[in-house]
Parts: C-alpha cells; sequence; structure tokens
C-alpha cells in the first residue's frame, strides 16, 4: 500500500463552483423541475452551508424532489450524464496535474465531499482518484431517498469517514495530506498532517495564516 494518502475535498478545491448547484441547474435545464424558485432555495440552502447552519434533512430532500419517479439507475444514469456534459470543462487545470504528480510519486489518492455520492463518484473516476466518498443515501423501493446512509461527509463527518476507511485496510498510512478551499474542513485540516488550501475562503486562508499552510491558487484566481 502506498506510504502517502492525498485527500481532496472536491467542490472549488478540484472543480470550479459547486457541483450539487449546477446540477440542480442541470434538473432545470433538462426539463424535471417546475419550481420557479428551485433555485433560489438552493442559493440559500448554500448559505446556510457556509454560515454552518444546514438542515442537512431539508436539503436533502429538497434536492431529490426532481427525482422522486427515478430509480437508483436513472438518477446514477443522469449523473454521468451530468458530469460528462457539464463538469468536465470546470475542472481546474491545476488538479489535473496535480494528480498526474501524485500518480508518479505512488500516492493513493482520495476525494470526499460534501456532495451527494452519485454526483461525486463519477466525477471521482474521471479524475483517477483511487477513493472516492460523498454523502450517501438510504436507498429503498430502488429509489434514493432524503436520508443520509451512515455519517454524512461534511465538516466533521469528513474525519470519521475517512478514518472508518482507513481502519478496514491491512497498512495505515504514514502521511496523509489535505487539500480544500472551504473553512468547513478544518476538522480535516488538523486531521491530516500536511494541508494545502486552494482558493481559499476568507476564514480558512486566515487559518493558513496561522498554521503557515501553503496557499495554492487554481484556475482563473491564478491568472
Amino acid at each position: 500500500m502506498s506510504a502517502h494518502l492525498a485527500v481532496f475535498d472536491l467542490d472549488d478545491t478540484l472543480v470550479e463552483g459547486d457541483s450539487m448547484s449546477r446540477w440542480h441547474q442541470y434538473l432545470i435545464d433538462i426539463g424535471m423541475v417546475s419550481d420557479p424558485d428551485f433555485l433560489k432555495k438552493d442559493e440559500e440552502y448554500m448559505d446556510a452551508y457556509f454560515a454552518g447552519t444546514l438542515e442537512l434533512d431539508g436539503y436533502l430532500a429538497y434536492s431529490l424532489s426532481p427525482l422522486t419517479s427515478c430509480s437508483v439507475a436513472d438518477v446514477d444514469a443522469l449523473a454521468a450524464r451530468f458530469v460528462q456534459e457539464r463538469m468536465l470543462e470546470h475542472i481546474y487545470p491545476e488538479a489535473k496535474a496535480r494528480f498526474e504528480t501524485l500518480r508518479a510519486e505512488g500516492a493513493c489518492i482520495a476525494i470526499i465531499s460534501a456532495s451527494l455520492g452519485f454526483l461525486v463518484h463519477p466525477i471521482a473516476k474521471v479524475l483517477g482518484a483511487d477513493v472516492s466518498m460523498g454523502v450517501d443515501l438510504v436507498v429503498e423501493n430502488d429509489q434514493y431517498q432524503p436520508k443520509p446512509d451512515g455519517i454524512p461527509s461534511f465538516r466533521e463527518g469528513k474525519v470519521h469517514r475517512l478514518a472508518q476507511w482507513i481502519a478496514t485496510l491491512d497498512e495505515d498510512f504514514e502521511h496523509i495530506s489535505f487539500y480544500s478551499d472551504s473553512i468547513n474542513d478544518l476538522p480535516m485540516c488538523l486531521f491530516a498532517d500536511e494541508v494545502y488550501v486552494v482558493n481559499p475562503c476568507s476564514q480558512l486562508f486566515k487559518k493558513a495564516g496561522e498554521y503557515q499552510w501553503p496557499v495554492l491558487k487554481w484556475g482563473s484566481q491564478a491568472e
């Protein structure tokens, strides 16, 4: 097993923007949403997430509301199509280059995101990550339900999910690095041995100064 585990947040770290918000816009564009306030609600939920006040069950019910007639296979196929049609162009070139470097060094690469798992996994596959984790959902009657299955992978939940996975392995990693843009990932930052902040929010930028974490400018911010 690799001695180095490189862990990445997804949204605004590896890709420009939020994959969930882009997904919601995609559902509108393909005619699966009739609620005229759907995107306004998305903005409200995102504001709550960044403020640390997001009520997850309500958000999941909102996000899945256009998909109530879809099977798990239907949603997974739609998510794969969404990634190909809408997400590839938003992957930071610097992220691709960093992945290539890490693979050449023999590192194990993981993506852990607070976005829904059925979106995280196809994006991670395109990027070539070895492991991917998102918010998993309970499945009943062959449909995704607005209830998390296990520990949701956001804030301290990312640490718990990663630790659970590592515990299933025969050996531990000697070194864990972590990349993120968001103060919501501070628990993961403090868990990792090495931290890189990517296009950080103002709060994480301040923490980077306190802990002397390198600040990376990717995408348009690199110009």
